[in-house]
């Protein structure tokens, strides 16, 4: 009887922890291309702590139930290249699937620290994406309603300017409000012999073309490689967030930038590189 009580005490010993493990994998991915890196080292902060070096890009740890951290890394030489950091809780026994999207490590001294409001409450400001539209709708109607402004009294000053004149055109009194111009088609751009140089000269009328401000604002994103967070971005400018913000939405809708999503910031990439 003795020995049959230490014999499942044995097998229950040994079954409960396999019965509550889990399989964790995925691939690691290169965030411009969307290609598995290959020779990415990857860890997990499990007890004992777990490290794999992932040759074909793709990982795979035996987890328990619990809260784990996942973070890969991939060195070119000795230099940090890219990396990525992911949270996961394991709830019962499975396959559970965590690809990686590798960035660049931008930011990284600030990414994951804790906020502190005492510091940043009158510097820093993060609008939801719903006030940031909100904002855009309240700078256009604005806008809108001082050119109707305008136009109502160009329209009302010429009618009684017509009126002084007598300015009656003979057609059952209606006003005469003078000739107005045919803007002439433009011109055709001459064909260049390299395409290259024609993007180039087409690419550089684009941005002559864009405000003074947006021009500082790209030429702080060159200076810094083609990327730059959002907040380094502001505050090399000196203005507020409501400003940056739609600073950026601006150069996005032209095709110059695009805004990737980076932990509890964005990170502002030039799209011509």
């Amino acid at each position: 009887m003795l020995r049959r009580c230490l014999l499942l005490i044995a097998i229950l010993v040994v079954c409960v922890p396999s019965a509550s493990a889990a399989v964790v994998h995925g691939t690691t991915y290169e965030w411009s291309t969307f290609e598995a890196l290959e020779n990415t080292i990857v860890l997990v902060n499990s007890t004992p702590p777990q490290k794999l070096v992932a040759s074909s890009g793709s990982y795979a740890f035996d987890l328990p139930e619990g809260s784990y951290r996942i973070r890969a890394e991939y060195y070119r030489g000795n230099l940090l290249e890219y990396c990525a950091e992911e949270e996961i809780t394991i709830v019962g026994e499975g396959d559970f699937v965590l690809d990686l999207l590798m960035f660049p490590p931008i930011e990284e001294a600030y990414l994951y620290e804790d906020i502190n409001f005492s510091e940043d409450l009158f510097d820093y400001e993060e609008f939801p994406e719903g006030e940031e539209d909100s904002t855009v709708l309240l700078y256009a109607t604005g806008i809108l309603s001082v050119l109707a402004i305008v136009s109502a009294l160009f329209l009302w000053k010429r009618g009684k300017k017509g009126d002084g004149k007598g300015g009656t055109d003979g057609m059952d009194g209606k006003e005469d409000y003078g000739y107005e111009p045919v803007e002439p088609e433009p011109e055709a751009p001459e064909e260049s012999e390299e395409p290259g140089e024609l993007e180039e000269l087409e690419h550089g009328d684009a941005e002559s073309a864009i405000p003074s401000d947006l021009q500082e604002m790209l030429s702080i994103i060159r200076e810094h490689e083609g990327r730059i967070t959002q907040k380094d971005l502001r505050l090399l400018l000196n203005c507020s967030e409501a400003k940056a913000s739609l600073m950026v939405t601006d150069l996005e809708d032209r095709g110059l930038v695009k805004k990737v999503k980076r932990g509890r910031g964005n990170v502002i990439i030039l799209t011509d590189l």
